[in-house]
């Protein structure tokens, strides 16, 4: 029987990957440690993913912790205690400069020189879901209303607060109740009908949203296209990693009331690790997901977009010494920019 349901496709891949990476777990010489995002998010098939190809084919062993905010998983990676987490090119802007979530960490700025990135990856369009029976039929209604827009302090939840405002005026604490609640928190108060929004970026279609629409109707609404010439979104656009894109009418099913398009951000994230992992090692797991992206294109529809002419995708940081290494054997072109201290 042939599984056509995106979720089929996604669970089984998965279940078939975690058997095949057991078969080598044991014959581990390195131990790697692991961040990655809540499960059904694009963050975690991919790294679930990462972790059965790598097991499989290089004798290493992947010690994975999820439901970790980027934010989080950056810092620990700088200060060492993490070897690969998926991060974005927004945290590490705002890193870099010691603004954002990082405004009153002095140590910011230093830190960040201790981040590396092996590649980038679309992490799929921020989805703005309402339940219809709401009666919430663009952003301006939430007014007065408890919302969910990603955990404080993280780099979603700061895109999310800038759509609103740039859409609507409001202020959250003002005009609205922000929740604050981790991911999968979140999403089950939503569907609980805790909130009367959900706000987050996901890969199209996200097995995790389809669990919702299953059992109740849904309604994404868009980003108006005056709200794009607004300063908070004028503000979001600017920064590396981000995209306009569009959720398409139906991608959801029945369920899913919109009858047309709606416009949204896009986003992109990394691969990233820290710059003591050995570059031998880097080079190994590079080469290694570039060999086998057959397997990550056969887990997930969204990952078809992980190529090679994609893996340098607006990277702001330099690249782990090893991954340089694998880019510049097979000839792709890298930037000054992206070449790190150790390997000049």
């Amino acid at each position: 029987m042939k599984l056509k349901h995106p979720f089929i496709r996604w669970a089984s891949g998965l279940v078939l990957l975690a058997t095949v990476s057991l078969a080598s777990y044991a014959n581990a010489d390195a131990n790697l440690r692991m961040h990655t995002a809540q499960p059904g998010s694009s963050p975690y098939v991919f790294s679930v993913t990462l972790q059965s190809v790598l097991q499989k084919h290089l004798p290493v062993r992947i010690n994975m912790t999820s439901s970790m905010a980027s934010t989080r998983s950056t810092l620990d990676a700088a200060k060492g205690q993490v070897d690969l987490y998926i991060g974005s090119q927004s945290i590490n802007h705002f890193m870099s400069t010691g603004t954002g979530m990082f405004s009153k960490m002095s140590s910011a700025p230093e830190l960040f020189k201790n981040i590396r990135t092996i590649m980038s990856f679309p992490l799929g369009p921020y989805h703005i879901m309402v339940h219809e029976k709401s009666g919430i039929r663009s952003l301006k209604d939430i007014k007065d209303r408890r919302v969910f827009i990603g955990p404080p302090g993280g780099a979603a939840t700061l895109v999310a607060l800038s759509i609103i405002e740039g859409a609507t005026g409001y202020k959250a604490g003002e005009d609205y109740e922000m929740a604050k609640l981790d991911w999968n928190s979140g999403q089950q108060a939503f569907q609980d009908g805790q909130v009367d929004m959900y706000i987050g970026p996901t890969q199209l279609p996200s097995a995790s949203i389809e669990q919702v629409v299953l059992l109740q109707k849904v309604r994404f609404l868009g980003i108006p296209e005056e709200a794009f010439d607004s300063e908070p979104m004028k503000q979001v656009m600017s920064l590396p990693g981000r995209t306009i894109a569009e959720i398409p009418a139906g991608i959801y099913g029945e369920n899913q009331t919109n009858e047309g398009p709606v416009k949204t951000v896009g986003t992109w994230v990394t691969l990233g690790t820290q710059k003591d992992l050995d570059p031998e090692l880097g080079y190994k797991i590079t080469k290694t997901i570039f060999e086998n992206l057959q397997t990550f294109h056969d887990a997930a529809k969204f990952m078809d977009s992980i190529t090679l002419e994609n893996a340098l995708n607006q990277v702001n940081t330099p690249l782990q010494a090893g991954a340089l290494r694998y880019y510049r054997e097979i000839g792709l072109d890298v930037p000054d920019a992206m070449v790190p201290p150790e390997a000049r």
